[in-house]
């Protein structure tokens, strides 16, 4: 019997975490829209922090708004996050999504603690904007389209994502919760060479070559190195038709 991961893998992508997350959030959506169940738990409120430590890593996994936050979002972290977890493996990548997560949930009650106020976090909108904020900086200058319509460079994407945590909690909280993106920037310029073990790159090569995926980040770019491969066949072969003549 094949293992949870390993039915994981075979989605689309080749990203088996990002599924789990998206599966979860999927799930606990459904729970709460029938009314099946109390899912506070997994919940982080921060004056009550610690009291229920593990809710500072399980509020990604609550499917919070409506369903086109769900799809729109979800779609993004597939697309985001799964591509981290193909460059950085899925242990690279649980360890990211852990600290982003803890982060802003450890920063918000810093600040419930400083100013007296409370605070809570419900839903993957702060891990997504850390993976976006850390594919951006591994991708500055990748133009990506925003609501599929805008053509935009992803670092500004990355300011986009970073404004988005600031204003989502009162003023100064939002600043607070900046502290998953400032991990994620961390992460990607010296935290994951620190914090993780860098898997075989023959096996990961391996695996690379042999997953298929629906990105159409990863589309674009094939396409336009089989077209930069093919400018240079040709303008080969003139030259050489240009010798013998």
């Amino acid at each position: 019997m094949r293992s949870p991961r390993a039915v994981m893998s075979q989605l689309p992508g080749d990203c088996p975490v990002t599924w789990t997350v998206l599966g979860a959030n999927v799930l606990t959506f459904v729970v709460a829209f029938v009314g099946g169940g109390s899912l506070l738990n997994l919940a982080f409120y921060a004056p009550e922090f610690l009291l229920r430590p593990w809710t500072a890593f399980t509020y990604p996994l609550l499917g919070v708004g409506g369903i086109f936050w769900l799809l729109l979002g979800g779609y993004v972290l597939w697309m985001f996050g799964g591509s981290l977890e193909r460059a950085w493996g899925w242990r690279g990548y649980t360890v990211f999504l852990l600290a982003v997560s803890g982060s802003s949930a450890a920063a918000l009650w810093l600040a419930s603690v400083l100013l007296g106020r409370g605070a809570g976090l419900a839903g993957f909108g702060m891990p997504l904007a850390a993976v976006t904020v850390a594919w951006a900086s591994i991708n500055p200058y990748e133009r990506v389209l925003l609501y599929f319509a805008l053509p935009v460079e992803a670092r500004w994407l990355g300011v986009l994502a970073a404004l988005f945590v600031a204003i989502s909690q009162p003023f100064p909280l939002g600043v607070f919760a900046l502290a998953g993106c400032g991990v994620a920037w961390w992460y990607v310029r010296e935290g994951r060479y620190i914090l993780v073990r860098p898997a075989h790159p023959r096996r990961r090569l391996e695996r690379t070559e042999r997953s298929l995926t629906l990105n159409p980040i990863a589309w674009y770019r094939r396409r336009r190195l089989q077209r930069q491969f093919m400018r240079l066949v040709k303008g080969s072969k003139e030259d050489d038709d240009d010798t013998l003549h």
